[in-house]
Parts: C-alpha cells; sequence; structure tokens
C-alpha cells in the first residue's frame, strides 16, 4: 500500500499538480483504503445478519439467535445481487432439527356458504345497561356525584 510521502514527494505541489498525482495513485491510498475495506467487511456483515433474520422468520424459526450461531457463515456469500447460502442452509436445519421451527398451521377450511342475515333491532321498551349521560352537559356538581355513585 503506498504511503503518501510515496505519492506527492516532499516537494510543495500546486492543487492542480496535487489532483493530477492523486487521481494517477487512484485517489484511495494509506489509511484511506483500509478504512474502506473494514466499512466495506461491517456493511457485509450487517447484511448478512439481515438476510438470516429474514429468512429465519419466514422459515418460522422460534429463535433467530440461535440459527446465527448455528449457520455456516464460511459459505454465505454476499455480492452486489444479495445474500446467496442462507435459504439453502435453513432448509436442511428444517429438516434435520424441526423443532427449532414452529409448526405451520393448518390452512383454514374454506366455508363453502354464507348466509346472511339482516340486521334487525328489538326493542323491549326496557332500560338496559347503564344510563349513558353525556358529562359535557352536566354541571361541576352533577358531574362529580356521578362519578361518586361508581
Amino acid at each position: 500500500m503506498p504511503r503518501i510521502s510515496d505519492i506527492f514527494g516532499s516537494e510543495k505541489l500546486s492543487y492542480e499538480e496535487f489532483v493530477k498525482k492523486a487521481a494517477e495513485a487512484g485517489g484511495e491510498f494509506g489509511d484511506v483504503a483500509e478504512m474502506r475495506k473494514a466499512h466495506t467487511a461491517e456493511m457485509n456483515r450487517l447484511r448478512v445478519t439481515g438476510a438470516v433474520e429474514r429468512e429465519a422468520m419466514r422459515a418460522g424459526a422460534k429463535n433467530s439467535g440461535l440459527l446465527m450461531r448455528v449457520i455456516d457463515m464460511g459459505s454465505v456469500t454476499v455480492d452486489d445481487s444479495g445474500v446467496h447460502g442462507i435459504a439453502e442452509q435453513i432448509g436442511k436445519l428444517r429438516e434435520s432439527d424441526p423443532y427449532l421451527f414452529a409448526e405451520k398451521e393448518p390452512a383454514p377450511v374454506p366455508v363453502k356458504e354464507t348466509v346472511t342475515v339482516p340486521a334487525m333491532t328489538v326493542s323491549t321498551g326496557a332500560p338496559h345497561g347503564r344510563e349513558s349521560v353525556n358529562p359535557d352537559l352536566l354541571s361541576d356538581a352533577d358531574y362529580y356525584a356521578s362519578r361518586m355513585k361508581q
């Protein structure tokens, strides 16, 4: 990895000369390249973690953290199109260790016929339930008296 002094030397440069030499060097050198490599590795790790959690949810895993420890991360690959190799491993785990996954819910039984009954109101003439009173229409004394009864 070339150092800054290797690229620019020890002489004074004008801005134009600096830009030209930096472009010739590829624009990245020294600590910048190391930081970019570390950043890329961390972003790939986060992408893999997110992909494992998504696949675990889709598969109905009971504990995605446990699956993270069981999955062989060496066989997981990351590229521009996404993360590969997780679904296959989760499929194998589902077959070998089914206790790690929730059982699929049985499909609901389809209803063949729906009967619609028109809604109707029946009045018995007697009051039912508690009497509803609008508290905004009560005086303060009446409101507190009604609250004390409850």
